[in-house]
């Protein structure tokens, strides 16, 4: 499959070619995983509901958690916009200290120095449903939602957070491998079911988060995608996320322009426009896989995220784009 070009280019929303993201790296790039490959067999499943403004998680946090991949089902129950995403503290930093630099910070841009940002799943609306593959490492790590209320405040901020103790030593594995393989996402039309990847545990694609913007293949089929923060030319702001929107109708030019910004305002646009998931946010350097069984139509993919200590997010200075996915 071919890539396609989206984001860091403005308003005019134009495709951008990537540059080699290796160049000028301090931190290393995952491999892309060849289309066809397997999938890592995960050590534990996790199903998540979010609602307002609390996680309810099974098994439970206070249980056995491996480090390792981690299949993560994600069903907003509530009638807000939800995410969860985790990340990890740095060596050397204290709970405590997180705490402070995120406390009264609806944006996450005071915290997001002291944790590597490790996925999950990007904000989906009330009553769907998506899944995720997520590397949990060893120690302290949070799950959290900062998807902003009406009034602007993170969910995360109203308590929607949640503490996991991750067991590194080695364990046996468990009688049973866990299942991968997922069915059409929720509101799929039936044709988009039929296709490769599908009820598979192979990857259909990659999708990288570069300097340059999204680089998408030019065909979204139903499947597994690894995706690839490669933005590591300067790691600390490097952090990305993939938000899917799924669009009423085609918007481009100005009016798309204004979108974002009405979005980055926490203004509801005009367009109608349904948040379909899409990857949490990723630091330089890390990965994750995500299932994707879009609904053909007109797509926004935005990167909310902020640079550290920067509220500012990344799709105002045009860390976005749109896609089309076409009929099967």
């Amino acid at each position: 499959m071919g890539a396609l070009a989206l984001g860091a280019c403005g308003a005019d929303d134009e495709a951008a070619t990537a540059s080699d993201p290796t160049v000028g790296s301090t931190a290393p790039v995952p491999d892309a995983t060849p289309v066809g490959a397997e999938l890592p067999q995960p050590v534990q499943a996790l199903d998540i509901e979010g609602g307002e403004y609390v996680f309810t998680i099974d098994p439970s946090q206070t249980e056995d958690l491996r480090a390792g991949w981690t299949l993560v089902r994600f069903d907003n129950v509530g009638v807000e916009a939800h995410q969860v995403m985790f990340a990890r503290l740095k060596d050397g930093v204290d709970i405590t200290e997180l705490a402070a630099a995120g406390e009264g910070d609806s944006s996450g841009a005071g915290a997001i120095e002291f944790v590597d940002m490790i996925g999950g799943v990007s904000y989906i609306d009330a009553g769907h449903r998506t899944t995720a593959l997520v590397d949990l490492p060893e120690g302290v790590v949070l799950a959290m939602c900062y998807v902003p209320d009406a009034d602007g405040v993170a969910h995360a901020l109203h308590g929607m957070t949640a503490t996991l103790a991750i067991d590194g030593t080695e364990q046996e594995p468990t009688d049973s491998e866990i299942v991968l393989a997922v069915g059409p996402a929720d509101g799929a039309t039936s044709g988009s079911t039929a296709g490769p990847g599908v009820g598979s545990d192979r990857v259909v694609g990659t999708i990288e988060m570069t300097a340059d913007g999204y680089q998408l293949p030019e065909d979204l089929i139903p499947g597994w995608y690894h995706v690839v923060n490669a933005d590591t030319a300067d790691p600390g702001r490097g952090l990305h996320e993939l938000a899917l929107l799924r669009l009423d109708e085609a918007v481009d030019g100005d009016e798309l322009e204004g979108m974002v910004g009405e979005l980055a305002d926490n203004v509801v646009p005009e367009v109608g426009l349904d948040a379909v998931g899409g990857m949490g946010a990723i630091s330089a350097g890390f990965d994750g896989y995500l299932h994707l069984d879009l609904e053909p139509g007109e797509y926004l993919a935005v990167d909310f995220m902020p640079d550290p200590g920067d509220p500012r997010p990344h799709m105002v200075d045009g860390y976005y784009g749109r896609f089309t996915v076409g009929e099967p």
